[in-house]
């Protein structure tokens, strides 16, 4: 749905959900990246938690997945219809599987 003036929210010229999205990836990805480093010798579980989670990684992936999140309602809200929710979602989850399999292939 457009704004109450009838254009679509962009920053210069690009989508507002493509920015958020793109920032999503980006905190996701470094959260991903800091658990890898913090466990080096440790495999990262697919459920549970390994054995040290820092508080900034806490922080930092919330901060990836409100940012998925609102990059889906944007996204929603435009062409994507209802998928836009879906894309949200993999820009969060894929950057941490790739990091997570990166990392418990290096290990064992």
């Amino acid at each position: 749905m457009p704004c109450r003036h009838g254009r679509r929210a962009t920053m210069g010229g690009m989508p507002v959900w493509v920015v958020l999205l793109v920032a999503a990836v980006a905190c996701t990805w470094a959260a991903a990246t800091l658990l890898a480093k913090v466990n080096p010798d440790d495999p990262i579980p697919v459920v549970g938690s390994p054995p040290v989670v820092p508080v900034a990684f806490v922080f930092i992936l919330g901060a990836g997945v409100a940012t998925g999140w609102l990059a889906g309602s944007f996204a929603s809200e435009g062409a994507l219809g209802p998928w836009g929710y879906l894309v949200g979602a993999l820009g969060v989850l894929v950057p941490w599987v790739v990091v997570r399999v990166r990392h418990n292939r290096q290990v064992g």
